[in-house]
């Protein structure tokens, strides 16, 4: 039995290590430092148990010991850590200190249980097997159970506060690391109770990394910002180059090598001797701007216009516009470098140049923030809507299509004086119709990847994606000057499932209660999914749809905005017709 026990706390460890190298792949999608620093404990602490039971002396029992006790004492200290950062509980600097500092002087007196009792009054190795340490506490030991006690109460009002809803978290992921916490709380007392020679918290460790495992790739889901950024990272076209606070190169995005193709062969952590004319003006004038920069304000940036790369050669000739902002870190705000942005305005300028008349510096300054305004909009856009693309496989022709019609309809109403808007108002209503559906990315793949009908507990989760749509719409968008859009863009989000007489959801708005650009993206949103065909539906003819629509004027949908989407049918079946052979046809999903 001695040797079964054995080995299966050997194949235990393997399971662990195999589940620490896969929860540190998928750290490189966002996972927190603090659940990978808990999956390396949960294996160490198998190693202890491991080598604990085939130990032959008193020496390598002890140092087994203390492995096996890193999960005992360290686990509740990291879940704690992890709750407050999940909800965003602020718990202050010198409370972590203090309970870290507590924590680690326990584990120091069970590494030196050998030789002083203040962890165990008395220790009896038995050689088994499997071997083992008879231990009898002392009063660090009892100790441990007060400060057991604070991280699980801390926890458990982490997890109360995000229940009754002052915390903006799944509540449903905390519970999870709660009973995680009291799992193994359980598994410890139960061997204290039942003297056994066979240890449980192994396997109970096991458990909880393989769950660990599991919850990862959803917590990456609730990092929304790390997600926009890193579809934003691939449209992108701006260049990035970092300096420390002493103008020493720290690494640059690949964008930046097409700029200074130089910097592909520069050392970190050195400073840059170029030959390149335009790069040693770059580095002056991020040392000249750096002396005279406000130290006190993280959010100020530093803007040098006209920097003119490649000027002797015409055809290859750039002119970008460059950003400085100043890196702070620690909680004393510290400036430790330098973040230069820099964005091709090439075609801007050249149209720029041939413009003659007095307010041409002002026009230009107006075109540049207008262009990357307009580059941030849409980047984030493409991003977001990336994101829907992921988790739904028939949204992608969704959004393209929805799209599409939406700018059809919204350019037949600028040209009508029933509705007094501004031109950047039909606009804002076009750039924002891929986020209608973004929240989505909320509602679970048992749900929404779902082919069969939904029960009626299914169909309430999935219209939280309007309400949850606008939250991350407000959240993203938070930062962009052109308030108009983020406004339009949340009610695209929010109200699109209303319907004319009130039964619709979230809210059950009625009539021109629902926000102007909702109903226009309420029709848009339907037709599409009348006439396009689904997993779970074939397609709807044109006409069918249309009369649809025609029979739920004053119902579903706008009386007078459906009567004027009914005119435009020729123009929207020839839109659709032209999806054909593509891969956003109505007959591809």
């Amino acid at each position: 039995m001695a040797g079964i026990y054995t080995n299966l706390l050997g194949f235990i460890v393997l399971l662990s290590l195999l589940s620490l190298v896969v929860l540190i792949y998928y750290s490189k999608r966002g996972n927190n430092i603090l659940e990978v620093l808990l999956s390396v404990t949960l294996f160490v602490s198998n190693v202890g148990y491991f080598f604990l039971s085939t130990a032959r002396t008193v020496d390598t029992a002890f140092i087994a010991n203390a492995l096996a006790y890193l999960g005992g004492i360290f686990l509740p200290f990291i879940v704690m850590l992890k709750l407050a950062d999940f909800s965003k509980s602020k718990i202050p600097d010198w409370f972590s200190f203090v309970m870290a500092f507590f924590n680690i002087l326990l584990y120091i007196t069970v590494m030196l249980s050998e030789k002083y009792t203040f962890y165990y009054a008395d220790v009896v190795f038995d050689p088994g097997p499997p071997a083992s340490l008879i231990t009898t506490p002392g009063p660090f030991y009892y100790i441990r159970f007060i400060i057991l006690g604070v991280e699980m109460a801390l926890s458990i009002f982490f997890t109360v506060l995000t229940y009754i809803g002052k915390r903006k978290a799944s509540f449903r992921t905390m519970i999870f690391f709660v009973g995680m916490m009291f799992l193994v709380f359980i598994v410890y007392l139960t061997e204290i109770i039942v003297d056994t020679r066979y240890e449980l918290l192994p396997i109970c460790y096991l458990a909880c990394g393989l769950m660990l495992n599991y919850s990862s790739k959803r917590m990456a889901l609730y990092d929304v910002t790390l997600s926009v950024q890193e579809k934003i990272d691939e449209v992108n076209n701006y260049a990035y180059i970092a300096f420390d606070r002493n103008y020493n190169f720290m690494g640059c995005n690949t964008m930046a090598y097409d700029f200074f193709p130089e910097l592909e062969d520069a050392t970190i952590d050195s400073r840059l001797e170029p030959d390149n004319y335009a790069l040693k003006i770059l580095l002056k004038w991020v040392h000249d701007t750096s002396m005279y920069a406000d130290k006190d304000d993280v959010t100020k940036k530093y803007v040098k216009d006209d920097f003119v790369i490649n000027d002797r050669n015409p055809e290859e000739r750039k002119h970008l516009n460059c950003e400085m902002s100043l890196i702070h870190y620690g909680t004393n705000g510290r400036i430790e470098g330098y973040l230069v942005e820099l964005v091709d305005d090439t075609d801007q300028q050249a149209r720029i140049e041939q413009l003659s008349f007095k307010g041409e510096r002002l026009q230009r300054e107006a075109t540049i923030a207008a262009k990357k305004l307009k580059s941030l909009q849409s980047s984030t856009i493409l991003g977001m809507a990336a994101m829907i693309e992921s988790r739904d496989n028939s949204t992608g022709g969704h959004i393209n299509r929805t799209t599409a019609c939406c700018a059809l309809f919204v350019e037949h109403l600028r040209t009508l004086h029933d509705y007094n808007q501004s031109e950047n108002y039909w606009d804002a209503v076009v750039n924002s119709s891929p986020l209608h559906d973004l929240g989505k990315i909320g509602v679970s793949d048992a749900i929404l990847k779902k082919t069969s009908g939904l029960k009626p507990w299914e169909y309430d989760e999935m219209k939280t994606h309007a309400a949850k749509g606008a939250e991350i719409v407000k959240k993203v968008l938070v930062d962009v000057d052109d308030k108009e859009f983020v406004r339009v863009a949340t009610n695209v989000a929010h109200y699109h499932h209303e319907k004319y007489d009130g039964s619709g959801y979230p809210d059950h708005l009625r009539g021109e209660q629902i926000p102007f650009e909702a109903r226009i993206m309420a029709l848009v949103d339907v037709f599409d999914a009348l006439v396009s065909q689904r997993y779970y539906k074939e397609p709807m003819s044109y006409d069918d749809a249309f009369k649809i629509i025609h029979d739920e004027r004053g119902s579903h949908f706008d009386p007078h905005l459906s009567k004027i989407f009914i005119s435009l049918k020729p123009e929207i079946i020839s839109l659709y017709e032209s999806f054909n052979g593509t891969d956003y046809s109505r007959k591809s999903g």
